[in-house]
């Protein structure tokens, strides 16, 4: 008996072991047509292997993180669309970037800045930050105050400097960034001076003589950058009195409420191009700067020809309690040229465009050839 169990008992393991081998057969036999079975669609998508995308070209190592500065009108990470109700921007679809995005990347958020979509609607409009009451059409109602009286044909009349040289951009087909990103670096090709350079270039080759400081005036101390463009800019005036005009170029760091980095956008001429905006300081902080309306009435000028010629590229004017040293010249301007979340060459599209336009407001004004 005990021996007819035990015998009972090796048969039934050898009739399992003989069952689970024709069922692992039949199934492996089976598998080419369960696979004609699937759709082409799905079995495409189970087809696909995660990828692990490269780190993108940022350029982090060298930045320099972003520290409050008291006398910057521009470097505002508040959302300054709460000021007015502005439209909506180009649809983010048609800048789709050429490099993939690592991972933890966020995207940028692409806006249109300026108050209107239609070019009809172009006008003068300000964003005052200052106690004082303006109305920019009465500038533009104020007699021009640059005159060229005294200065020579040879001589540089436009000093470009950069009083924030580390502001940089994003890479050429990105529009994504890492959350540590401080968006700084100490390569000018990445940063506003390679702005400076397309407006200088752009400028001279219009006849308009330029002097372009590419000195990064915030490296190394960030906090004391606006005293050390001022002296740059003051060394510069005694060597070259037939200066009238200055261009303190920056670019704008724009974040929504919840963190968000957002860029300037507009087309113009079937491009993709970085908006600017006018920065005018006063003297409402205390700075020595009785003269600040004659520098408005510089901004208002050229913010309605910018407004007539490339309708959609300047922001409202910007009206500060700050002066940002223009209290060194009537002609002394801040323009911020995109924000953190452009592209370099959006950037630089967008200062061609302003080189031009300024270049003929100083045409039409000074009746230059």
């Amino acid at each position: 008996m005990q021996w007819t169990l035990q015998r009972r008992r090796a048969l039934y393991k050898a009739g399992a072991v003989l069952l689970g081998t024709a069922m692992l057969c039949g199934s492996f036999f089976a598998v080419p047509y369960i696979a004609s079975a699937i759709p082409s669609d799905l079995a495409d998508r189970l087809a696909e292997t995660p990828r692990n995308p490269p780190l993108a070209a940022l350029h982090t190592e060298n930045r320099r993180p972003q520290t409050a500065d008291p006398d910057e009108s521009s470097v505002d990470t508040s959302d300054t669309s709460g000021d007015v109700a502005e439209p909506s921007g180009p649809d983010e679809s048609s800048s789709a970037p050429t490099l993939p995005p690592p991972a933890g990347a966020l995207t940028v958020l692409a806006e249109n800045f300026c108050w209107y979509t239609d070019p009809a609607d172009a006008a003068l409009n300000v964003i005052n930050r200052t106690d004082y009451a303006v109305d920019l059409a009465d500038y533009l109602r104020r007699s021009y105050p640059v005159s060229l009286s005294g200065a020579q044909a040879d001589e540089p009349l436009v000093l470009i400097y950069h009083t924030h040289g580390s502001e940089s951009y994003l890479p050429a087909g990105v529009d994504y960034y890492l959350p540590e990103e401080d968006f700084r670096s100490e390569d000018a090709s990445e940063t506003v001076v390679a702005v400076g350079d397309v407006i200088a270039e752009t400028l001279e080759s219009l006849g308009i003589p330029v002097l372009h400081d590419r000195v990064m005036h915030d490296l190394p101390d960030f906090n004391n950058a606006y005293a050390d463009s001022r002296a740059a800019a003051r060394k510069a005036l005694a060597a070259h009195p037939s200066i009238r005009y200055i261009l303190d170029i920056h670019r704008d760091s724009i974040f929504t409420q919840d963190d968000r980095c957002e860029k300037t956008l507009t087309t113009i001429g079937g491009k993709q191009t970085a908006q600017l905006m006018l920065v005018v300081g006063t003297d409402q902080d205390g700075a020595v700067h009785p003269n600040w309306r004659q520098n408005l009435t510089v901004a208002t000028h050229l913010q309605q020809l910018l407004n007539e010629t490339y309708p959609t590229l300047a922001r409202p004017v910007n009206l500060r309690s700050s002066a940002f040293n223009q209290a060194l010249l009537p002609g002394a301007l801040l323009v911020e040229v995109g924000s953190c979340g452009n592209t370099v060459e959006e950037a630089k599209e967008a200062g061609r465009l302003f080189a031009e336009t300024f270049a003929s407001l100083l045409r039409k004004k000074h009746a230059l050839p």
